[in-house]
């Protein structure tokens, strides 16, 4: 059998309920009428502890948990693992077949062999704005610029120069006037309604993919993926809005349920679009399989009101007071609440025992230490009635350490959160028949085995065994 090609859209965290709940509530949306023609199978990820995405993406990408490649936040020097326990990407790569890669996790810094690649934009989270290929530079300038504003209070402001730049470079990137039309659509609704600038972040998506969707039309890669964060976002403050009745205790008001009740299916409908792209582009390059998944999903917590969380709002007032000098740290990109750096060799242990001394109501900071000097440090503490922490048994102010208790504009805590069975849906252009089941319980490190297997390139020894049968046919 011939092998067939792959466009692999990483729709971040989505479980099925989700889903099914948008084609139940849209029975005559383009996703309900196509998915009865998809392959439906709902994922499991067996990665131990605590679930996150840049945890269980691994995962996904490498076809081993995190007990073997031992990922666990950004910003981890992933030279050794990705020897050891290569990307898919790696692997198609050094076997010539140049695959495209857009926005996966962990895929900053660009490889040294980024001409043997399609395209190759690296997550949001990069330090740098550098891709392939280069032309779309402008793009990733004002994409990480929002990105660093896309916190947990959404930034109304628009950087301007890297927005310029990308205006000037518009019409070459493939991004379409429609686009164009529903961006300034959306500038003028959080205008109107200033707590409609939480939406933002669905729209850095919604121009990527225009992108990335001429990048495909025109490089026609072997396998590329996309991934968008904007769904879960949008879960994970507002679950308890759409999905009221997933709670056994109801804390938050009325005005504040019906004010956001609608922001998944907001978020959900972008991607709609994007699939219905997505199968336009298979329908007329049927050697192409279309395949949506997600690495884990998401459940209900619990719905209470949020004030304030702790931030971090200077990393460098934070360091000194630990006893570090400026040139004996470098901050690593993160997700508020977390942040991450790197240590000069001697003054690792210094820094590891300070932060020990650290307590944040009545509790130790919670700290993960890894080789090289790396950290990663937890805040985000929900509804702290005192601005002050405890350092060697002395109370301090949290202005001293540059921290602070940020007001929450949504005031929605996270009410959803990680479980490990997620979603994958395939459509394969020359298999519409309508099928009747879907499939529970495919391990999500079967994935990579089966890509290299559709591409007939061996299998390393230490991937599962498992296959998922409906990427192979």
């Amino acid at each position: 059998m011939a092998t067939r090609k792959f466009i692999l859209f990483e729709l971040n965290e989505v479980p099925f309920s989700v889903i099914d709940y948008y084609i139940r509530k849209y029975p005559t949306s383009f996703l309900a009428k196509t998915l009865p023609k998809c392959s439906q199978i709902e994922t499991v990820t067996e990665d131990e502890g605590e679930l996150s995405p840049w945890i269980t993406w691994p995962t996904f990408h490498r076809g081993v948990t995190n007990v073997k490649h031992k990922i666990k936040d950004f910003g981890e020097n992933l030279d050794g693992v990705d020897k050891t326990y290569p990307t898919l990407w790696k692997i198609l790569s050094d076997n010539q077949l140049q695959p495209g890669v857009f926005a996966s996790m962990h895929t900053f810094p660009m490889p040294e062999n980024y001409t043997d690649y399609s395209f190759f934009i690296p997550d949001p989270f990069a330090s740098d704005s550098k891709l392939h290929p280069a032309k779309l530079e402008p793009f990733q300038k004002f994409n990480l610029a929002m990105s660093r504003k896309s916190g947990r209070n959404v930034d109304s402001g628009i950087d301007l120069k890297s927005a310029s730049q990308l205006a000037l470079n518009l019409p070459s990137m493939g991004i379409k006037v429609k686009t164009l039309v529903d961006v300034a659509g959306q500038i003028v609704s959080e205008r109107l309604d200033t707590w409609k600038k939480n939406r933002r972040r669905v729209f850095q998506p919604v121009l990527a993919f225009d992108i990335f969707s001429k990048l495909i039309r025109t490089k026609k890669p072997t396998f590329a993926t996309f991934f968008s964060n904007h769904v879960a976002s949008t879960m994970h403050r507002y679950w308890a809005a759409t999905f009221p009745n997933d709670y056994k205790e109801y804390n938050l008001s009325d005005d504040w349920k019906n004010k956001f009740s609608g922001e998944i299916d907001f978020a959900f409908s972008k991607f709609e679009s994007f699939f219905e792209n997505l199968v336009k582009f298979a329908d007329q390059n049927p050697e192409y399989k279309i395949v949506v998944a997600s690495s884990m999903g998401q459940e209900a917590t619990k719905a209470e009101q949020l004030s304030t969380e702790l931030y971090c709002k200077n990393l460098g007032k934070f360091t000194s007071f630990l006893g570090l000098k400026k040139g004996e740290w470098e901050q690593k990109i993160a997700m508020h609440p977390q942040y991450n750096l790197t240590i000069s060799p001697e003054k690792i242990d210094s820094f590891s025992d300070a932060l020990k001394e650290v307590f944040i109501n009545v509790k130790p900071l919670i700290f993960r230490q890894k080789e090289g000097g790396f950290f990663s440090i937890n805040l985000g503490h929900r509804n702290l009635e005192e601005d002050q922490i405890s350092f060697r048994g002395v109370k301090v102010g949290l202005p001293e350490l540059g921290l602070v208790n940020e007001p929450i504009e949504d005031e929605s805590d996270g009410t959803a959160y990680h479980i490990p069975e997620g979603s994958m849906i395939i459509y394969d252009p020359q298999d519409t028949s309508v099928k009747n089941s879907r499939i529970g319980g495919v391990k999500t490190t079967s994935f990579v085995p089966s890509i290299l297997e559709n591409f007939k390139i061996p299998v390393p020894e230490y991937m599962d065994e498992g296959r998922i049968r409906e990427l192979l046919k």
